[in-house]
């Protein structure tokens, strides 16, 4: 993801209401002390713009939902939150939140991207939100539980990437990622696992915890060590999902 290119989530609401920026200001403030403070207001009608840190800031309350046809796949497939189709089709307005920063890393953009998010939902009545660069959905209250326990050596990847796993027609399962890379690296695939779902999630979100926080990139023809003693071989090529993108392969031995 470019710099200048918004990070964008979107808050779900129960009723149509635009929190004050004072509201969110000390949301932000309380729940994440660390954090930039929210100054520079401009507030409309419809709207707020902001600045925070280096980054500048809108959001917007929009009076109709969500549109469903963007948001019924990550509903299907949210396990981690078996209400998300009821709850998402049931909305009717919802918060649409920019967040543009020239200056800061992915990660860091990220992490504030993230505070804004929860400091916005804890001013406004939301039932959902989307996390716009990897298309998932979020019970707010879950969210704000990983997000307020993240730090530069423990990153939320569960709330900002979407490990997919899939069953081949063999039985074997396939895996990739999406919103790698929008935190500056390139997307994780899995071509062919034998094993346990949570196995291979579990073993590819450790190698894109790894990867972020140390800010490593593999290469062509590396192999991974895990703990249990197997081996990861590593290839660079086009994704098997969108053959225009370049992507990191795991193979498991």
């Amino acid at each position: 993801m470019n710099p200048t290119t918004p990070r964008i989530s979107l808050i779900a609401l129960s009723q149509p209401l635009l929190p004050r920026a004072e509201a969110v200001a000390e949301q932000l403030a309380e729940r994440f002390p660390d954090a930039p403070t929210l100054t520079g207001v401009s507030e409309t009608e419809g709207g707020v713009t902001f600045s925070v840190g280096d980054a500048t800031g809108n959001y917007t309350l929009i009076d109709r939902p969500i549109p469903w046809e963007q948001i019924e796949g990550p509903c299907d497939l949210a396990w981690y939150w078996p209400e998300a189709t009821e709850v998402m089709r049931g909305h009717q307005q919802h918060l649409f939140l920019t967040l543009v920063d020239e200056a800061g890393a992915a990660i860091d953009r990220a992490i504030l991207h993230t505070q804004v998010t929860v400091a916005l939902a804890a001013t406004s009545p939301s039932v959902g939100l989307v996390w716009a660069p990897s298309v998932t959905v979020h019970n707010p209250a879950d969210f704000t539980v990983v997000a307020t326990k993240m730090s530069a050596e423990d990153l939320p990847l569960q709330l900002w990437i979407d490990f997919r796993v899939s069953q081949r027609d063999d039985g074997d399962l396939m895996l990739f990622t999406t919103g790698m890379e929008s935190l500056g690296a390139r997307e994780l695939e899995v071509e062919r696992y034998t094993g346990e779902p949570n196995q291979l999630a579990g073993a590819v979100y450790n190698i894109a915890h790894y990867l972020l926080e140390q800010k490593a990139v593999l290469k062509q023809g590396e192999g991974i060590g895990l703990p249990d003693g197997g081996r990861v071989e590593v290839s660079v090529g086009p994704s098997m999902v969108d053959p225009s993108l370049e992507v990191t392969r795991l193979a498991f031995e």
